[in-house]
Formats: C-alpha cells, structure tokens, sequence
C-alpha cells in the first residue's frame, strides 16, 4: 500500500529481537498493537526485546487497527505478522523501486550496536547513496548519540533528529538546533513546534525540517507556506493529493477550494480518538 501511495520515502522502526533479529515494530511493547497477553499469558516482560523472532511470528498484529478503525477494517489486516528488516530491504529497495526509506532506530539504547547491524544489511543489499541522486535512505532518531554513530557508519545517507515537545521557547528551539548541527542534516519537530520563524532558524543553519506527524490537510497548506522540507504523515495519499493542488494554487488562500479542507471535521474526530487510544 505504501508503494502504491506516492510518498518518497517509506518509514520503519527497527528493533531488535532476543534472538539477535532486525525487525520492524513501532511500539518497545507488544500490548498496545499485538495479542501478546493472550498468546503468552504470565508473561514477565512484553517487550519486544524479550521475545524471539519465532515468538513474534505467533501474534497478531492488526486486529487491534481493525477494532479501532472500523471503517478502515480489512480482513487481510488480521493476517499481518511482523517483518524483519532484511525482508524490507528485499521488498521495498530503493535501487529498484524508486522509492526511499527513513529508518527510525526505536529506543536505540535498548539495543547495543544496532546501528552498525542496520548499516551492514543496507551494504549487504548494495543500497549506496549516488552522488547524483536523491538520498535513498534517511536515519531517524530521538537520541543524538545514536545519529552521531551512524554519522562514522554511513555519512552519506543524512540523519533526521526527531524531538517530542508539544511547544519549546525560541531559547530552547536554537539548544536543538545546536545538538542537531552536531549529529545531523535535519530536524523533525512535532507539527505544533514549526513555527515559520523556527523552521526559518533551522534553515539559515543549513538544516531541513520535517515535522511530524502531519494527518491534517490544514496542517499541510499551513506548513507548505512556513517552507517545510517535507512531513511524516500517517495518510500519504491525502499528501500526494495536496502536493498536486499546491503545484495549482498561488498564495492566495482564495485559491485553495472547500474540498482541500472537506475531511478535517473527520479527521479531527480520527485524531481524537487516536489520542485517546495512546494514552
């Protein structure tokens, strides 16, 4: 689905499994997205750590999507099971798809030396960065001690720090961008923090902005005239859309039609409730 959708780059959380395994999961712990408490009652820990691949393999891991979002359902997502990172790169290679990958490393310290295990699978698959090309894979990260390792491991690929405060002072906005300069090529702030006068620090710095996650069709025109680089986004097929009427639109707010704007009541409702669900 992600290939068909349009977007540049595909995201995934790599971690690591008990037994030594690169996979792709978002949360450090299985009971939010999987049966794991049904599969393994009395289990001591659930997180992901503490399985082994042919463990994970026995859950599920889209019902809880299906029960969430109804309208949504399918029945193949009953049927997913998760993916080790080698079958990624086997699936979805840049070189031959066209098509990036931002790989976020999940709560790296979990996880010594995870980055130059993530690094030598790209080598193994001959994923390089070409000079004259696009970058085909971004690294991502909370945690600047882990971008600075891949910054020795694989400097040709650009590293995004990714930052988690709802709102931050412009004192605290320009201590980011200090440690990003350090470790990385980019910024990747909640959407509430890129503010055109922070995205225009992060600029004459030298650095881009990809905020996150940016579900809401507001958000996009409101962040296309703020000169965001790019966003992460949950709903990739309203950001290809969008991205085709601004090539349309000038700056005039006249210009954009009622329908840029028709599933914002919805979607503030889907977000609500995904808000909801986290906590």
């Amino acid at each position: 689905m992600a290939l068909e959708s349009g977007v540049d780059y595909i995201e995934l959380d790599v971690q690591r499994t008990k037994d030594g395994e690169l996979v792709i999961f978002h949360d450090t712990n299985l009971l939010r997205l999987t049966d794991a408490s049904q599969v393994f009652p009395g289990k001591k820990s659930y997180e992901l750590q503490n399985f082994t691949l042919a463990e994970l393999r026995q859950l599920n891991y889209g019902a809880w999507f299906n029960i969430s979002y109804s309208e949504r359902a399918k029945d193949s997502f009953s049927e997913l099971t998760i993916m080790t990172l080698q079958e990624v790169l086997e699936f979805v290679d840049p070189v031959n798809t066209g098509i990036g990958l931002a790989l976020e490393l999940k709560s790296p310290y979990l996880y010594e030396g995870i980055e130059e295990e993530i690094v030598n699978q790209l080598e193994e698959q001959k994923i390089d960065e070409k000079e004259s090309e696009p970058p085909r894979v971004f690294f991502l990260s909370f945690s600047p001690a882990s971008l600075k390792r891949l910054s020795e491991l694989r400097p040709d690929s650009p590293r995004i720090l990714l930052t988690r405060r709802n709102f931050v002072s412009p004192r605290r906005w320009q201590g980011w961008l200090d440690i990003t300069e350090e470790v990385a090529d980019g910024i990747g702030p909640k959407g509430h923090v890129s503010f055109p006068w922070y995205i225009g620090a992060a600029h004459k710095r030298g650095l881009f902005v990809f905020p996150y996650v940016i579900n809401r069709s507001w958000q996009l025109k409101i962040f296309s005239w703020f000169s965001a680089d790019g966003y992460i986004t949950d709903r990739p097929e309203m950001l290809a859309n969008f991205y085709d009427r601004v090539q349309e639109f000038g700056e005039n707010v006249g210009e954009f039609g009622d329908e840029i704007l028709e599933n914002d009541e919805q979607e503030s409702e889907q977000d609500s409730n995904e808000e909801k669900n986290n906590n």
